[in-house]
């Protein structure tokens, strides 16, 4: 028996996937309603494996030969980064315990019921990218043989728009949140010198600049099409960047008495959107301070290359090894451990597509350190 990380890893011998796949072929209405359906349809056996699928599929991935994929997984087909990283393939890694295909599959599988999920898989196909479906998992008894059909409904542009619209409310709530901060301190301090004053003034009118300028961004993103927004790529100061930021949430009402450590960095630019950056440095930082005791400290760096620069945010703690798997997905949250929820994706959504960057984390050792490796002018 093979060892497994989650799914049952057993395959049916070959024989026995040509036989179902055959019985399928021979059954009228079960062809006819695989052609049917616009979406992509699988029929698999009790094992995952998939004995029938329909056009709409093959089409997709220029599939000329069925034969091909009789007996592979879903995930196999479909291209999924994790497919084969477990001990016996689709469905038996360690990432595979957070994917909404597996877990709606097996659910169908156990209670013997049609359910319904979502997932997200992240594909290497052009370049790495990501299928958001709507899954649904029916049983299904072919002369005694108890089946699974799996379909999965395209819903990328869908939930594409919907983070989009809760990464906008999510972002100038963090910036309200800044100017919010400041002015209490204005309100309720009076020992405050005339510069400190004249500071934090100048200070609320920076960060209302900025308010107006993330919606005039998120105006932008919202009328683009798909994956067809521009980013305004300009030269910027990256210190002068995360000063801003630092200054943004040094005082946030959500995260008070908490401190932020900008080190000291030595000059560099880098040719990007900065709103954009801005808004990922953003809630990296607001992401820690949630995640950060009273008292503690976040420390805010970057580390220049020969080739990039790698922005480092840091607090201390380790997020669970569970939690980590879902990191980054669209529809995870950790509100309720450590804090990071809707931010993490649009990090890395933003940050990837649009500014050709790498958006990743480290948690181990005591400390969980968020990351964008930003690219240096040639």
């Amino acid at each position: 028996m093979n060892t497994t990380f989650f799914a049952p890893a057993e395959q049916a011998d070959t024989t026995i996937v040509s036989e179902q796949h055959l019985s399928i072929k021979r059954e009228v209405f079960i062809t006819a309603m695989l052609q049917a359906v616009p979406d992509f349809m699988m029929v698999l056996n009790e094992q995952r494996q998939i004995i029938a699928v329909n056009t709409r599929l093959l089409e997709a991935y220029g599939i000329t030969d069925p034969s091909r994929i009789i007996g592979l997984r879903q995930g196999e087909v479909v291209g999924c980064i994790h497919s084969n990283e477990g001990p016996g393939g689709c469905g038996t890694s360690e990432h595979c315990s957070v994917c909404g295909a597996v877990l709606t599959l097996l659910a169908s599988q156990q209670s013997g019921e049609q359910v319904e999920g979502e997932c997200r898989l992240s594909i290497a196909r052009n370049g790495g990218t990501a299928l958001d479906f709507e899954v649904t998992a029916t049983p299904l008894d072919v002369n005694g043989t108890p089946l699974t059909i799996l379909v999965l409904k395209d819903i990328g542009p869908d939930k594409r728009r919907q983070v989009l619209e809760r990464t906008f409310f999510h972002d100038i709530l963090n910036t309200v949140g800044g100017i919010s901060g400041i002015a209490e301190m204005l309100a309720d301090s009076e020992d405050l010198t005339p510069e400190s004053e004249a500071e934090y003034k100048q200070l609320i009118v920076s960060l209302s600049e900025n308010l107006a300028e993330e919606i005039a961004q998120q105006r932008r993103l919202l009328s683009a099409e798909k994956n067809e927004y521009v980013p305004e790529m300009k030269d910027t100061d990256l210190a002068e960047v995360l000063q801003e930021v630092c200054s943004l949430y040094g005082n946030h009402i959500r995260t008070p008495d908490r401190l932020i450590r900008l080190e000291d960095v030595p000059a560099c630019h880098v040719t990007t959107d900065r709103a954009m950056l801005r808004r990922i440095i953003g809630n990296m930082v607001l992401n820690a301070l949630e995640a950060t005791h009273v008292g503690g400290t976040v420390t805010v760096t970057y580390v220049v290359g020969s080739n990039d620069v790698c922005i480092k945010v840091t607090n201390v703690g380790e997020i669970p090894q569970d939690v980590q798997l879902g990191i980054f997905k669209r529809s995870f949250s950790t509100k309720s451990k450590t804090g990071r929820g809707i931010g993490t994706y649009s990090m890395k959504l933003f940050g990837e597509r649009y500014l050709d960057c790498t958006v990743g984390f480290k948690s181990a050792q005591g400390e969980t350190t968020f990351f964008i490796t930003h690219p240096l002018p040639a």
